[in-house]
């Protein structure tokens, strides 16, 4: 899937014509705190409520706004977790998503680049995650998938964050089953530092329980 898949065409764009308190009303109706202004197609800037609350003359076209230099944006074939990378980083509640020329295509909310998350097989239907701390010399994903396989249980997916502090690998295993016992026992056989154990993420606290999880381990 690519990131153009989750475009909420409904979401509504600004004009510079369009004054700060307009925006500000978008902003409420939609349950966001940015919206981008949009010129003939042409992306010009991402606006967030704080701005509007800043400025000292909202009722002024937003042409008149200095604070429209902030651009945030992904390509329509990033993959969704780039976009979650960058709404990550910035703290946004609207990403703008441009195609290859850099023309303005539409946007996705946090809101359903979450939905994204939880909808997917990884994180919606039942399993454990493990996480495990490697010297980035020893790591071995095909090991790691073998032992994991050998007691009859399969990896759903995996997110692989290095500490900059000490160069360690955190690898995170979500995995199909909640009884992670013998995997542990093997991990431990093998002298695999094993980090946390989350099991039986399956209701809604568990699943922004996994996004969490996944925000801390994504490398931004």
């Amino acid at each position: 899937m690519d990131i153009k898949d989750l475009i909420l065409y409904e979401l509504p764009t600004l004009s510079l014509e369009d004054n700060g308190i307009k925006a500000q009303s978008l902003m409420r109706d939609f349950h966001v705190y940015h919206l981008p202004i949009v010129h003939k197609d042409e992306y010009i800037a991402l606006i967030s409520e704080e701005d509007i609350l800043d400025w000292h003359t909202p009722e002024d076209p937003l042409s008149k706004a200095t604070f429209l230099k902030f651009k945030p944006a992904v390509f329509d074939h990033a993959h969704p977790i780039d976009g979650i990378k960058v709404v990550k980083e910035f703290d946004l509640s609207v990403l703008p998503i441009l195609d290859e020329t850099g023309q303005y295509l539409g946007s996705a909310t946090q809101e359903n680049l979450y939905n994204y998350l939880t909808d997917t097989n990884t994180y919606a239907e039942e399993g454990g995650i493990v996480i495990l701390r490697i010297d980035p010399i020893h790591f071995s994903l095909s090991e790691i998938a073998r032992l994991t396989e050998s007691d009859g249980i399969t990896i759903q997916g995996v997110f692989i964050h290095q500490n900059k502090d000490d160069n360690m690998m955190e690898i995170t295993l979500k995995t199909n089953k909640t009884d992670l016992r013998a995997l542990l026992a093997t991990f431990e056989r093998y002298e695999y530092e094993v980090v946390n154990v989350y099991n039986a993420l399956q209701s809604k606290e568990g699943l922004q329980d996994n996004y969490d999880l996944l925000m801390r381990y994504l490398d931004i």
